[in-house]
């Protein structure tokens, strides 16, 4: 699973046919409120397609392009807070902004949507991509360490020298024991 918030987060209106001021409509992507954290992460890696714009339900938001076409929302955004300019290259887990109550909101969260390529306002299963569980509850998310970052904890914990950095690095199992020793620490 990767959400678009750190820690602790709440689904609040998951994808799929819903009734908002007495009008039945599809929801087409799932809102998420950050709990722990109110910033909104990439969940994949893309480039910055449109930032920022205030739509007429989405309020301020940013549409990242993923290298196959298909197009993600972050909607909902609090104004004034996107860190991103079109045509920048993202990666999974960088900030992109905060949560907001901006466009046609109940309150602040933001609504994660994931569109196949084109320019149409069709969408795909946004859960499906992310493993994010499409129902209201609340979930954790803590990113996986990458090996540099756990190589620099355990370094730093342990006192290893560069070369018996180098040599765990060649072997298949360098991520497994640095991720044993880092929960360790």
């Amino acid at each position: 699973m990767i959400s678009c918030f750190k820690g602790k987060f709440r689904v609040t209106s998951p994808r799929g046919y819903r009734t908002l001021s007495g009008k039945r409509e599809y929801h087409k992507g799932i809102d998420l409120v950050g709990i722990d954290d109110k910033t909104v992460y990439a969940v994949a890696d893309g480039t910055i397609d449109a930032t920022p714009f205030e739509a007429s339900g989405f309020g301020y938001y940013v549409r990242q392009l993923l290298p196959d076409g298909r197009r993600i929302y972050y909607a909902h955004l609090k104004k004034g807070s996107i860190c991103v300019k079109p045509g920048q290259k993202i990666k999974a887990g960088d900030a992109l902004g905060v949560m907001g109550a901006t466009g046609k909101v109940t309150g602040a969260h933001t609504h994660l949507e994931l569109r196949p390529k084109g320019t149409g306002g069709d969408s795909v299963d946004v859960c499906e991509f992310t493993g994010l569980q499409n129902k209201v509850g609340t979930y954790s998310y803590e990113e996986k360490p990458t090996l540099d970052k756990l190589i620099k904890k355990v370094k730093t914990a342990y006192r290893f020298e560069d070369q018996t950095i180098n040599f765990l690095k060649k072997y298949e199992y360098a991520y497994a024991l640095f991720e044993r020793l880092a929960e360790k620490i």
